[in-house]
């Protein structure tokens, strides 16, 4: 309004002196308006009206934070020919806070100055943020306003590296290392002010602590594995790069951290099945053409191997799991027919079942939950649940990760499935068993090109053993990890 009237004071005057016979010099500058505030920045927009030509020394405006100028800051655009507007940008004011701000002209003379307006910096706002979910390095982005240039951010107790800051509106920010939490807020400091949503930003977690190595100096593939108990896990069988086969087992005690031989009193073989306490299956033979099969059974109990009756099919590449005390195994045939049987431990008898309309091998993984089993394709990722009272096989989701060439792990530990560490990739998903929702963990260590040679379950923790895919060359020791789904 103050404004407006002093132009209307300016333009009355201009009328009346265009009246007289000779025209007076008018040179007056006016402040105009604010073109834009945020929280540490304005632009000023301010006039010469002149009613002749004129030079100026120095024009621009005056800003301070009281009424009486007594320490403005300046803004100085330089000399100036003719009237006409101009715009001034001031930047490094305080966030939401009151100032004055008028325009300027030197004549060389005097500095003549315009009327004042009052105005005010702006308060640093965020208005959400995405992705809610992510890993240490990655990036996320901060929507907002006002975010001024030594802007600030903070994940719980953490400092961010803020990447770009895109008109004071779009943080794009890269994720630091974790304090401590899973769940943290996200905090933007603009200099004394301080902002957040009531949204936390969660890390993806687990963590991997290498605890061994195989005791042998070699690359073990087609292996068998299992658990005896809590503490005692088993590798062994499968071939030294599918040049000599392993005739026997080691096994790693988790309560004293050694490795110890164990003899298998049946014959050698690679790609058998097994279970924690079945084995069976396989090849007998390496590198022939046609294949030679191995038909013997064995069971394991109390830190021993006991022989079966053999099994009435034979395969490679069978894939098996545990309800109760009943063993299931599918597979194929030598002639490609598929296959489904249950060993009736109780009655010691196999007993052929309707087979699915998939195709399941060991390229797949299986888990069993609430005793039902869940199998995750290879080719396409869709879980597969079976129940053994109904015979049906039901499609219930999707595994989100990279399935690579197969071979993958599916442990459960209390209600979650731990799935992932498909051939040729390192990714871990955790699947909430109660609403089938994923969460991506922390990928873990090593060549990605590896293949799965065991893995375990004791307490909350997995225990892991991969070796680096055959097609790669050299020496690599097979590491043997602790990995903590909830560790940070």
């Amino acid at each position: 309004m103050l404004k407006f009237r002093f132009l209307s004071l300016v333009f009355m005057l201009m009328c009346i002196l265009s009246c007289t016979e000779e025209d007076p010099e008018v040179i007056l500058v006016t402040t105009e308006e604010v073109l834009f505030a945020s929280g540490d920045e304005i632009r000023l927009l301010g006039r010469v009206i002149s009613n002749q030509e004129l030079s100026l020394v120095d024009h621009g405006f005056y800003v301070s934070e009281d009424a009486s100028f007594s320490n403005p800051a300046i803004i100085s655009l330089g000399e100036k020919d003719g009237p006409g507007r101009f715009i001034g940008q001031l930047t490094g004011l305080k966030v939401g806070s009151p100032y004055f701000a008028k325009a300027f002209m030197d004549r060389g003379a005097e500095i003549e100055f315009g009327n004042v307006l009052e105005l005010s910096t702006l308060e640093p706002a965020i208005l959400d943020f995405s992705p809610k979910f992510g890993a240490v390095g990655e990036e996320i982005l901060i929507e907002g306003r006002n975010f001024g240039a030594d802007t600030r951010v903070f994940f719980g107790g953490q400092e961010a590296q803020v990447i770009e800051n895109t008109l004071q509106s779009r943080l794009r920010v890269r994720v630091p290392i974790p304090e401590g939490n899973r769940t943290v807020p996200i905090r933007v400091i603009v200099q004394d002010r301080e902002v957040s949503l009531s949204e936390s930003f969660e890390y993806q977690i687990g963590t991997y602590e290498k605890i061994g190595e195989f005791p042998e100096a070699i690359r073990v593939y087609d292996n068998v594995f299992f658990q005896d108990g809590p503490n005692r896990f088993l590798i062994g069988l499968g071939s030294e790069r599918r040049l000599v086969f392993l005739p026997g087992f080691q096994r790693y005690d988790l309560s004293s951290s050694t490795w110890q031989e164990v003899a298998f009193p049946g014959a050698s073989r690679s790609f058998a099945f097994s279970t924690d306490h079945y084995i069976g299956g396989g090849l007998s033979q390496l590198g022939s053409n046609p294949f030679v099969y191995e038909g013997s059974f064995w069971g394991y109990e109390n830190g021993a191997f006991t022989q079966l009756p053999d099994l009435p099919f034979l395969s490679r590449d069978a894939i098996a799991f545990e309800l109760g005390e009943d063993l299931y195994v599918l597979g194929k045939n030598p002639d490609t027919t598929k296959f489904f049987f249950r060993f009736d431990k109780s009655e010691m008898r196999w007993e052929l079942l309707p087979t699915p309309e998939q195709e399941f091998t060991r390229n797949d993984a299986v888990f069993t939950y609430q005793g039902n089993a869940y199998f995750i394709d290879s080719l396409d990722g869709t879980i597969w649940r079976y129940n053994p009272n109904s015979g049906a096989w039901d499609a219930i989701g999707t595994y989100p990760g990279s399935l690579g060439n197969g071979r993958g792990m599916a442990r459960v530990i209390g209600d979650k499935a731990f799935i992932g560490l498909f051939e040729r990739s390192d990714q871990v998903f955790e699947l909430d068993l109660n609403s089938f929702s994923w969460k991506s963990k922390n990928p873990m260590p090593g060549l990605p090109q590896s293949v799965i040679v065991g893995h375990f379950v004791s307490g909350g923790s997995l225990y892991i053993m991969r070796v680096p895919d055959i097609t790669l060359a050299g020496q690599f020791p097979m590491d043997f990890y602790r990995f903590d789904p909830e560790g940070i």
